[in-house]
């Protein structure tokens, strides 16, 4: 019992320590970006602060995908209002991806959660769907594919620990959601790929502008769409630089020049 509650202690200590929250470098309305049938959106720059440790203002891999059918989640954080989520998609469990809050907040009964098991021990079990790579799923208008996402620099996302990326298909487009992952081998086995939303961060738990825009070279996808990553430090400047010019490129919110 004394175990328990002292488990418990920890952990509401721990969430404490940890916040999300608007950023005072988000646009006041974010644009969805269209592709297909597909209105592809991101709730806009956020502020996070890991213990005092880490504070920042950046762009998280949060997704969120409507067609004139359904309504999609991808790692929800912050979005506003809507109505409730036909499904959500959670690529692994770490507390900038994963929030049973948001996820609370978005959903009904009636809403589908597709994620690694490390996410759907701790939910609904009625509501959920534990995927695994190389799963093959068949909803109502969508079609996905579960694929690798890992680290091959850091043991944070290691190979083998089920974090997932994405494939789905819907509203006529192919969409690839990478998650928190290094430029992978697995990626040339990715096929007519129509929107890449991959991160440009700083290269150790997930890829960097420079990895990132190698991953988009091999991939080719019809658009780019980068996302985790700090604002206002010069990433989207470098990644739009060194990406090929022949790969159209779109971001969820302006880029923001470094101050100097």
């Amino acid at each position: 019992m004394k175990k328990a509650i002292f488990s418990l202690f920890i952990l509401v200590s721990l969430s404490s320590c940890i916040s999300l929250k608007e950023s005072r470098l988000a646009l006041p309305e974010p644009k969805p970006i269209e592709a297909g049938s597909c209105e592809i959106s991101s709730p806009g720059a956020i502020y996070m602060n890991f213990f005092g440790l880490i504070r920042s203002d950046f762009l998280p891999a949060a997704i969120k995908i409507k067609t004139d059918s359904l309504l999609i989640y991808s790692d929800p954080q912050l979005f506003g209002p809507d109505r409730p989520a036909d499904y959500i998609f959670i690529t692994h469990n770490h507390y900038d991806h994963f929030s049973k809050k948001e996820i609370a907040r978005l959903s009904d009964g009636k809403t589908r959660i597709i994620a690694p098991v490390t996410v759907t021990k701790k939910l609904k079990k009625s509501r959920c769907i534990t995927a695994h790579v190389g799963d093959e799923l068949e909803f109502g208008g969508l079609t996905v594919e579960v694929v690798e996402s890992y680290n091959t620099l850091s043991s944070l996302h290691k190979k083998g620990n089920n974090y997932l990326g994405y494939v789905l298909t819907l509203g006529g487009i192919r969409v690839y959601i990478a998650g928190d992952t290094d430029f992978i081998p697995e990626m040339k086995e990715l096929k007519n790929i129509d929107v890449a939303i991959l991160p440009i961060g700083e290269g150790k738990t997930a890829m960097n502008p420079e990895s990132a825009s190698r991953a988009a070279q091999t991939i080719q996808p019809q658009l780019v769409i980068p996302i985790h990553y700090e604002v206002g430090e010069g990433r989207e400047k470098t990644f739009s630089d060194i990406l090929d010019p022949e790969i159209p490129l779109k971001f969820f919110q302006e880029p923001i020049i470094p101050s100097k």
